[in-house]
């Protein structure tokens, strides 16, 4: 049996599972969907852990992907633990406008994962940028973030 197969049984089974307690803006995302979030044309640019300085067991990794033909970027985060139990996660790029909205800026219990999240990139210097951020809570409430975060802001740049 191939990993991807495995995985599926187990996203059923979390599906089968979780259904009822889960509210219906919150349909649980399998593992075999993750890497299909951001569509065609995205390349992974970054990817990075969710951590807590507290625990050495990360939470979940963040993943940022950039389409060169559209000049956008797209964001998402996947738990390493916790999975199958509804979590607060969230994840946003916030691009050339600095303003957050629901198509950048997306938050709310998740089984396994959260996203996408998308913007336009601003240029500077010939580059194409974005600021990124990604928090998962475990199920006590305690908030893990992705490992670059800028404690004043929450948010990394990245240019490409």
């Amino acid at each position: 049996m191939n990993i991807r197969r495995l995985w599926g049984f187990v996203a059923l089974g979390v599906l089968t599972a979780g259904a009822a307690a889960a509210p219906a803006s919150a349909a649980p995302m399998g593992p075999s969907t993750a890497a299909d979030l951001c569509g065609p044309g995205y390349v992974v640019v970054r990817s990075e852990q969710v951590v807590r300085f507290d625990d050495a067991l990360p939470a979940g990794t963040v993943h940022i992907e950039y389409n060169p033909l559209t000049r956008s970027f797209c964001g998402f985060a996947v738990k390493s633990r916790w999975i199958g139990t509804a979590t607060d996660m969230h994840v946003a790029t916030v691009g050339a406008d600095m303003e957050t909205t629901p198509l950048n800026s997306v938050s709310g219990p998740g089984f396994y994962a959260i996203g996408p999240s998308r913007q336009q990139a601003w240029e500077d210097g010939g580059k194409n940028c974005v600021l990124f951020g990604a928090r998962i809570a475990d199920p006590q409430g305690k908030q893990y973030f992705h490992q670059s975060a800028n404690p004043a802001v929450g948010f990394t740049r990245l240019c490409v």
